[in-house]
């Protein structure tokens, strides 16, 4: 005799429904709510521009306030880091200069 799931199945199921359900409800992540963007490594900056990671380290050393090297990066931990907003502008720069 075939028979549906028991009822400690079913209140289960509801469960994980109703957490789903309100996963798919929530429109913000806390990152969003933060307003805060994904954050980009060298290795990445370095494949999306197509230059050597010890590029980016040395414009990153070479840069002041008033003469920057490359696109804007700082500092989490000991880790350099970059917004795609900072890259982005950095491309766009790059193509006005040679045009």
């Amino acid at each position: 005799m075939l028979t549906g799931p028991s009822s400690t199945q079913r209140k289960k199921q509801g469960g994980q429904d109703r957490t789903s359900l309100r996963r798919l409800n929530r429109r913000t992540t806390p990152a969003q709510d933060l307003e805060l963007l994904p954050l980009l490594g060298v290795d990445e900056v370095a494949q999306l521009l197509g230059i050597p990671k010890a590029t980016l380290y040395r414009w990153h050393s070479l840069s002041t306030a008033d003469v920057p090297h490359g696109p804007r990066a700082f500092r989490v931990g000991r880790y350099l880091r970059y917004t795609l907003e900072d890259v982005r502008a950095y491309i766009l720069q790059c193509k006005l200069n040679s045009a």
